[in-house]
C-alpha cells in the first residue's frame, strides 16, 4: 500500500464523527461539505427520534441539531446527547432566535448556539471550538 493511502487510512480512524440534524436538506448538505473540509465524517438525521437512535447506536463525537425538529426538539436531543458518558457536545442551530431560546439552550447543556443564517466561517469556528484538531502522535489537542 502506498504511503499516502496509509496516511488516509490513519486519518479516517482519527476523524471525528459529526451528526448533522435538520429538516432542511440543503442546510444539512452544506454543513456536511464544511465538515469534510475539516476531515470529519458526517452522519445525517432529520427528526428528533431518528437523531436519538443514531446517538445511541453510533455515539458521534459532536451533534449539530436544529432547535425545531419533527418528533422531538433540539433541546431534547441535547439532553439525550449530554446524558451519555462522556457527554456528547452539541451545537444548536435555529432560525427562531430569542432570549428564551438561548436561555433554554444554555440550561439544556448546549455548547454553542448559532442563529440562522450563519456564515460558513461561524459554523467552522464553532466546530473547531468544540472539536479541537487531534494530533497524529496522540499527544496534541484532544477535547477534555
Amino acid at each position: 500500500m502506498a504511503w499516502h493511502h496509509v496516511c488516509l487510512e490513519i486519518c479516517k480512524h482519527m476523524a471525528d464523527t459529526v451528526l448533522v440534524v435538520d429538516d432542511e436538506l440543503e442546510l444539512v448538505a452544506g454543513c456536511e461539505r464544511l465538515l469534510q473540509r475539516l476531515g470529519h465524517v458526517s452522519l445525517r438525521a432529520h427528526t428528533g427520534p431518528e437523531t436519538m437512535a443514531l446517538i445511541d447506536r453510533k455515539k458521534p463525537d459532536l451533534v449539530v441539531a436544529d432547535l425545531r425538529l419533527p418528533g422531538a426538539d433540539g433541546l431534547a436531543v441535547t439532553r439525550h446527547a449530554r446524558a451519555h458518558v462522556p457527554p456528547i457536545p452539541v451545537i444548536l442551530i435555529t432560525a427562531y432566535d430569542s432570549w428564551e431560546a438561548r436561555r433554554a439552550a444554555s440550561e439544556s447543556g448546549v455548547d454553542v448556539y448559532l442563529a440562522k443564517p450563519f456564515s460558513n466561517a461561524a459554523f467552522l469556528d464553532a466546530v473547531v471550538r468544540v472539536l479541537p484538531p487531534k494530533s497524529v502522535d496522540g499527544l496534541g489537542a484532544d477535547r477534555p
